[in-house]
């Protein structure tokens, strides 16, 4: 998986450990590509992608609109949840 180069790209410089640095080198060997190529590689793999969000049920609640079977519950909520008690 080549990147091409693009104008939305920005240039970085980071700090590795020893151990950091070896395995990327060892990486960039075995995958026959250069160290910033691994890196964007792993950066790339571990960015969530749109489907990650759209097969969340998590992110489904409240889509079609929900109840609670109580009237005003946004602006009473703490009476209800604390039954007038303050």
């Amino acid at each position: 998986m080549k990147t091409k180069l693009c104008k939305t790209e920005i240039r970085t410089q980071i700090y590795l450990t020893r151990e950091e640095y070896e395995y990327l080198s060892q990486q960039s060997e075995k995958r026959q590509s250069s160290i910033a190529e691994v890196v964007r590689q792993l950066i790339e793999e571990k960015m969530p992608k749109e489907k990650d969000y759209e097969d969340n049920p998590l992110f489904a609640i409240g889509k079609k609109g929900f109840s609670m079977g109580r009237k005003e519950g946004s602006v009473k909520h703490d009476d209800y949840l604390y039954r007038g008690k303050k």
